[in-house]
């Protein structure tokens, strides 16, 4: 399988998982895990609650915080040792900048709640239940919504990680 259909392929699974099974952080991750075959079921149950930006804080996106997650599963550090000469906390470091860098470059923002604005015209308390019902009517579990920022933080993750295998 070439690159692109990698990147392809871990952008759809992401896509499918946030429209079924919803979790924008665990989403991500399991798409990168399923395709890349890294991490394991710990690691996906980890990222839980970052969803919603941060325990539905409505900050960091959680697509972006799965992304980071699977880059710090295939590149970080697995012993603890002083960051400045672990080459692996170094690598996790630059590459999850990377992605955040792109991660806000094209969302505008890495706050949930900022790409809840953009997404829906405003944002959702997503701690409250009943604006986690208006959020879901406002279409945020239809194809338009979340799934979109799931399927594109994931390949960004993900073209991250494989240019980094080479």
């Amino acid at each position: 399988m070439s690159y692109e259909d990698v990147v392809k392929k871990v952008g759809d699974l992401a896509y499918y998982y946030e429209l079924v099974y919803h979790g924008c952080s665990q989403c991500v991750l399991k798409a990168i895990q399923d395709s890349l075959n890294v991490g394991d079921n710990l690691t996906f149950k980890a990222a839980t609650a970052f969803a919603g930006g941060i325990a539905r804080a409505g900050e960091e996106c959680g697509a972006l915080m799965g992304g980071i997650m699977a880059i710090s599963v295939v590149y970080g550090r697995d012993r603890l040792e002083e960051s400045i000469v672990s080459s692996g906390y170094l690598k996790a470091m630059e590459l999850s900048v990377k992605l955040y860098e792109e991660f806000k470059k094209e969302f505008g923002s890495v706050k949930c709640s900022d790409i809840q604005k953009k997404l829906f015209g405003r944002s959702f308390n997503l701690r409250s239940e009943e604006d986690r019902k208006k959020f879901a009517e406002a279409g945020a579990y239809g194809p338009s919504g979340c799934a979109q920022v799931v399927k594109k933080g994931a390949m960004l993750a993900a073209k991250i990680i494989l240019e980094n295998l080479k």
